[in-house]
């Protein structure tokens, strides 16, 4: 009785610590390259709207992590504060880390409407502002950032509302993550190469949102037909008319 109780001991600790390890892959010069999404890294500290933590590997609604029609496995969403940015700090010191990669943009929702999103992310190193993208809404391509974490102690992702309040404001980093590799093409294949979280292909096709999802986003409520927050994200939400209320989830093909 016993061994069985350390052995399942054991089993737990092994599982646990595959959860979190980084994943090693061959260069061609026979070196070992490690890549660690941030969403499978502990955090130093980390807070979005309503005192809620960003979500790993999905949205803040608990879907699919869906940037302007490209699929992510792996990645983190954040939704904007008001009066302050959303942040996630990360202590990566010692690790050997040469560079911090994502694609940003909003995240995609099927419950809500999040059509109004505008967001801006800024990235500090060592508490030092080292870059910034544009504001990102539902209608821009998103950005890849590259940055340069060589020798760094802290890494800090932030987010704003891009100026004109909250009301939507889901603000994702997909495929976010340190690497020992400094060459985006380099970074680009050994994400290819890296097997996704739970082994399966990304969803190939979806069916469009249908026009009525929901009229208005208050997600602390987690009600589709909740007061819309303010600022002029609420102003331009209204100024498009008032949507049928309830949700429409779209069909995903894998």
């Amino acid at each position: 009785m016993k061994k069985k109780k350390v052995l399942a001991i054991v089993l737990l600790m092994a599982l646990a610590a595959l959860t979190i390890a980084p994943v090693a892959l061959a260069a061609e010069d026979g070196t070992e390259n490690m890549i660690t999404y941030i969403s499978d890294m502990e955090w130093k500290a980390a807070e979005i709207y309503n005192n809620s933590l960003p979500s790993r590997d999905e949205n803040v609604a608990g879907e699919e992590l869906w940037l302007r029609d490209l699929y992510f496995e792996k990645g983190v969403c954040l939704h904007a504060m008001p009066g302050e940015n959303a942040y996630i700090e990360i202590d990566i010191e010692g690790k050997g880390y040469k560079t911090f990669s994502a694609v940003a943009g909003t995240a995609e929702s099927e419950l809500y409407n999040v059509t109004m999103a505008s967001v801006r992310f800024k990235f500090k190193v060592d508490g030092k502002n080292v870059l910034k993208t544009d504001v990102l809404t539902p209608k821009k391509t998103p950005e890849t950032v590259t940055v340069d974490v060589t020798g760094a102690r802290t890494f800090r992702i932030e987010m704003d509302d891009g100026g004109d309040g909250i009301s939507g404001d889901w603000g994702a980093l997909g495929n976010a993550l340190f690497s020992t590799l400094d060459a985006k093409e380099d970074i680009e294949k050994a994400v290819k190469e890296t097997p996704v979280k739970h082994g399966e292909e990304a969803p190939a096709e979806r069916e469009d949102k249908p026009a009525a999802a929901g009229s208005k986003i208050e997600l602390a409520g987690k009600s589709g037909c909740g007061s819309a927050l303010p600022g002029a994200g609420a102003v331009a939400a209204a100024a498009i008319g008032v949507l049928a209320c309830g949700s429409a989830k779209r069909k995903k093909k894998r």
